[in-house]
């Protein structure tokens, strides 16, 4: 009896030491890089998403910056669709960066970003802005779903056009 008392104690003392709760901290926000990129195994809901210029070219998570022009190098949804990402595994985030495609000579989009944890979504930003890169900053969330709405579209066609999405979880200052 004493024997298995102080095994359990010797378990309970080794899973919670700072260390391991420190390495858990770590692979629940994703190593603090991003959780999008494509090295990772994640789900860009083909539904209302349309891939311009063929899926490598044009994902939203890629890395590499591609040629991006009217034709290629940008994800797409029309208006009043969502453009939808499904994590592989659930992340603790607090920043998500969008880079709208700048299309024409003063473009301007308006949209709305949601996060999702088992079926349950915020938003985290609502706004008309114009193109470029548009940095969001919310509470630590556990996050398994991100989705960008066309609420409607851009002066220029009314799709919403994406070049790149980038999530993470920084350590704030």
């Amino acid at each position: 009896m004493i024997f298995k008392v102080l095994f359990s104690i010797l378990i309970l003392t080794n899973c919670c030491t700072l260390n391991q709760i420190q390495k858990n901290t770590r692979i629940l926000r994703g190593y603090y890089k991003d959780v999008l990129n494509y090295q990772q195994i994640n789900l860009i809901s083909r539904k209302n998403t349309y891939f311009n210029g063929g899926l490598l070219n044009s994902q939203l998570n890629r890395d590499a910056i591609y040629y991006v022009n009217t034709g290629i190098g940008y994800t797409f949804c029309s208006l009043h669709h969502s453009i939808e990402i499904f994590l592989f595994k659930k992340y603790q985030l607090n920043t998500i960066v969008i880079e709208i495609w700048n299309r024409s000579a003063n473009p301007h989009y308006d949209f709305e970003v949601y996060i999702g944890y088992l079926e349950n979504e915020k938003q985290i930003y609502e706004n008309s802005s114009f193109a470029g890169i548009i940095r969001i900053r919310f509470e630590d969330q556990l996050v398994d779903k991100i989705r960008i709405y066309n609420r409607g579209g851009s002066n220029y066609n009314g799709n919403l056009s994406v070049i790149k999405v980038q999530a993470f979880y920084q350590i704030q200052n």
